[in-house]
């Protein structure tokens, strides 16, 4: 097998993370999570810290693209609200996170990958009604809250949350709701990013290589992201919540059951 260093990995890692953020509207930590912990050997807590600090530049980036691309219409007064509520999450997830043990952390994060996932594929159908009128955007402050929970205590950008919630409950178009998460996981992720660097959850030395290719692969996700249809969008993010979640969850059978991970 052949044998890539640990600054190689990381170019690529964040060149992926890049491409699936912008592509989907997620932060993409559930992709740098599970590779930093399953491939790179991080311990959790190190790796949601560091996942958030690529995070947070690659969100803009992929914001900004969607809108010189397309010049889609990002709804402002939704970001605001979401926003609000997304800062005070990511300071109470980033608290848990601290303080919950790394195991108990990656059982939660894997649930919650496989239910977002399950749903957006379309294999559990949970009756919603879209809500569109601007008096339940303070509604919106709430979902904030629960994104930037997420966000700081499982090290995604909040948009496994969003997404979902925007299309789902707030009947706003995948294409639509894709930017709209990426202006919205900006603030959460350097929110989260600002409150783990107190507890030294960061490695600059990965950081330093993951993003500039995030960057650059930010920029073709949005392109890619109008080339596709909407059902192939949702499929694709609901494929990447089970298969990340699932990967995820293996190490940590094997570990409370063997105590050691295997690849």
């Amino acid at each position: 097998m052949m044998n890539i260093s640990r600054n190689h990995k990381s170019l690529i890692l964040g060149l992926v993370a890049g491409l699936v953020s912008a592509s989907l509207g997620i932060g993409a930590g559930t992709v740098i999570v599970p590779a930093l912990v399953i491939l790179m050997h991080y311990d959790i807590k190190k790796a949601i810290g560091t996942s958030l600090a690529t995070i947070a530049p690659t969100a803009l980036a992929g914001a900004l693209a969607h809108y010189f691309i397309n010049h889609v219409n990002i709804d402002l007064i939704m970001v605001v609200f979401m926003a609000a509520g997304s800062i005070i999450g990511a300071k109470v997830g980033a608290f848990i996170a601290s303080r919950i043990h790394g195991k108990a952390l990656k059982i939660l994060f894997a649930a919650l990958l496989l239910f977002v996932g399950l749903k957006m594929a379309g294999v559990l159908n949970i009756p919603t009604e879209p809500v569109a009128n601007i008096s339940a955007y303070p509604v919106l402050t709430v979902l904030g809250f629960v994104a930037g929970l997420a966000s700081a205590l499982f090290g995604i950008g909040g948009g496994v949350v969003i997404v979902p919630v925007l299309n789902l409950f707030f009947g706003m178009p995948i294409h639509a709701a894709i930017p709209a998460s990426l202006a919205v996981i900006f603030p959460t992720a350097l929110a989260g990013t600002l409150f783990h660097k107190r507890f030294n959850n960061i490695d600059l030395s990965a950081i330093k290589f993951m993003v500039p290719a995030s960057l650059a692969g930010a920029v073709t996700g949005a392109v890619i992201a109008y080339a596709l249809p909407s059902a192939a969008l949702k499929l694709m993010f609901g494929i990447l919540m089970i298969l990340s979640a699932v990967r995820l969850f293996l190490p940590v059978q094997n570990r409370l059951t063997k105590d050691k991970v295997v690849l």
